[in-house]
């Protein structure tokens, strides 16, 4: 059984290989977007692209909780705007909404294609939230927030 010592090296070993991966998407997907005029593949690369530079900057979070300072979340900050993380999450429920509507009446392959992707971006979103909520939670479970 590995040491939690070694189980973190290997974390960020990973995490740090990972980058590289995301790397060369970053550079693949901007040499497709140049060699391109076309507005679908142009969208669909960008996307692509600053979805890779965002985990990127989530690996290096990883990175830096084990090297730098760990992550701490404190209840009284997420306290002081959990409101607005609530009002955020309603709006969230209704992009989703009609993403959903809009998806049901397209009968456009490519209006399909398009909107099937907002959606599962926005339910991420969504799921982003709750999962955020179940780390308030967990903090303290009978502090009622």
């Amino acid at each position: 059984m590995a040491k939690q010592k070694e189980v973190i090296e290997n974390m960020i070993d990973l995490m740090h290989r990972w980058q590289k991966i995301e790397d060369a998407s970053i550079k693949n997907t901007t040499e497709i977007i140049k060699k391109t005029d076309n507005p679908l593949v142009h969208l669909v690369m960008e996307i692509i692209r600053q979805d890779s530079v965002m985990h990127r900057r989530v690996q290096q979070l990883i990175i830096d909780h084990f090297e730098k300072k760990p992550i701490t979340m404190d209840p009284e900050e997420l306290a002081s705007f959990w409101d607005l993380v609530n009002e955020h999450d309603e709006v969230e429920k209704k992009t989703i909404a009609l993403a959903e509507e809009a998806l049901k009446d397209s009968k456009s392959p490519i209006v399909n294609y398009l909107l099937d992707y907002l959606l599962t971006d926005e339910r991420k979103h969504d799921k982003l939230l709750e999962e955020m909520d179940k780390i308030k939670k967990g903090m303290y479970p009978y502090a009622g927030y």
